[in-house]
């Protein structure tokens, strides 16, 4: 893994490259790198998390429709 942190005139980020992936990060200000990236993980995974019951949520109403459709 290698990790570069740029820093700019507006914005810092920690550029990530491993296995193959390319990720640039934007760095929340007045925090370390360690705890900004800790942070945008954690939000990341509260916004998966969310999207994961969307998706459980669609699948359950065309599951429904399925069988309303059955019952005709």
């Amino acid at each position: 893994m290698h990790i570069k942190t740029i820093i700019g005139a507006e914005a810092a980020y920690a550029c990530i490259k491993a296995a193959g992936i390319s990720l640039d990060v934007r760095l929340s200000l007045g925090h370390s790198t360690q705890h900004s990236l800790r942070q945008t993980a954690a939000e990341l995974r509260r916004d998966s998390a969310r999207l994961q019951e969307r998706a459980t949520l669609m699948e359950q109403a065309a599951d429904h429709l399925d069988e309303e459709q059955r019952r005709r």
